[in-house]
């Protein structure tokens, strides 16, 4: 008989459970929505420190191999994605191909005599900076992230490099800063460049930023009025290109804050 009751009452008791659940779903449909956002299109400032490394072509790898560009960028960028404004950087790689113009005042062992009558080795490198003003536009994919997607720039400006020292004035006399313009055959000229590659841009997050493809193509030639090594002004000019693969982290500050709430179900 105890048993027949039990059974009963644990039947009215799942029976009451599932009537509940159901008219709570009836009533109240919320716990079945799920809120998401998204950002409409906006305008923003972009301060993006940024860098490339570059593979040289042309007039310019006969005398540097491989070498680092280090940018600081700033955009502005419309509602609409298009892109303005500028970076700039400096150049450094360490490996320079010229390193004969310093024969002439070296010992046969190709070291250097110090004032203090002792031996040592220099490592010359290859200094220089790029400056340009910028501009481009970001294709979204998804309608979602208006901010994110193919990113196309482009730039004009300057670049400049040369052969770069790091030794004491003190220690090689004959290599002090006035000197040292006879032998790091200073090259500058235009620079125009092309960028391709994907931009992917949160809002309030740091953990923006864009990677892709630049090439840099620009017309340079020496500058100083003197080679020591060649005894003469150098006519040394030519068609520079690099080829780099660039990456910028992006810390956007967004003039306005826009976005939309959906309820998918």
């Amino acid at each position: 008989m105890q048993t027949k009751q039990y059974i009963r009452y644990s039947l009215l008791t799942f029976i009451f459970v599932c009537a509940t659940v159901f008219l709570s779903a009836q009533g109240d449909t919320t716990v079945f929505k799920k809120l998401t956002k998204q950002f409409e299109p906006n305008s923003a400032v972009m301060i993006v420190p940024n860098y490339t490394a570059q593979f040289p072509f042309g007039h310019v790898a006969q005398r540097f191999g491989f070498d680092n560009l280090f940018c600081l960028e700033l955009l502005y960028k419309t509602k609409k994605n298009w892109l303005f404004g500028g970076n700039g950087g400096f150049i450094y790689g360490s490996n320079s191909k010229q390193n004969y113009v310093y024969k002439n005042i070296a010992t046969s062992t190709g070291q250097f005599v110090t004032q203090y009558n002792d031996l040592t080795s220099i490592r010359p490198e290859e200094h220089g900076f790029n400056v340009q003003f910028t501009f481009g536009k970001i294709f979204p994919f998804i309608e979602k992230y208006p901010d994110a997607g193919l990113l196309i720039m482009t730039g004009v400006g300057m670049v400049q490099d040369k052969i770069g020292l790091n030794v004491k004035a003190a220690e090689l006399p004959q290599l002090s800063s006035q000197y040292r313009k006879g032998y790091d055959r200073l090259c500058n000229g235009p620079v125009i460049s092309q960028f391709i590659g994907g931009n992917y841009m949160l809002r309030r997050k740091f953990i923006s930023g864009y990677a892709g493809l630049q090439i840099d193509l620009s017309y340079t030639q020496n500058e100083r009025p003197y080679d020591f090594y060649s005894m003469g002004k150098l006519n040394d000019k030519g068609v520079d290109v690099f080829i780099g693969i660039k990456v910028g982290w992006v810390i956007p500050v967004f003039l306005q804050t826009s976005e939309k709430e959906f309820f998918y179900y």
